[in-house]
């Protein structure tokens, strides 16, 4: 009995480690000069974020997961830098919404 139960335990776990939730992001106008990529860790999102622009720029990205309160996290970058942004939640992820604003210092 106790390996039917390891066997069927060691053949659901793949699939508790293997949730994934989506992440939208949304670049504003200004987020032209920077790629963005995004993954996810657990329960907290990340974004990468790399310039393009020949200028410095001061990026804005604000993480929404529905009733939690909307935390921006801010960056500036320089020309060809990249940053990662992080954020962690508390409730369970359904789906990530992500701003990413930036502006030219």
């Amino acid at each position: 009995m106790y390996q039917l139960l390891l066997a069927i335990g060691i053949a659901l776990t793949p699939q508790v480690f293997a949730a994934a939730f989506p992440i939208d992001v949304e670049l504003g106008p200004g987020a032209s000069e920077v790629s963005v990529s995004s993954t996810d860790l657990s329960n907290i999102a990340a974004l990468r974020l790399v310039s393009h622009a020949a200028v410095p720029l001061r990026c804005q990205a604000t993480f929404v997961n529905g009733p939690e309160r909307p935390l921006p996290r801010r960056v500036r970058l320089q020309p060809g830098e990249e940053a990662v942004l992080t954020h962690e939640f508390t409730r369970e992820i359904i789906r990530i919404r992500v701003r990413v604003d930036c502006a030219p210092e």
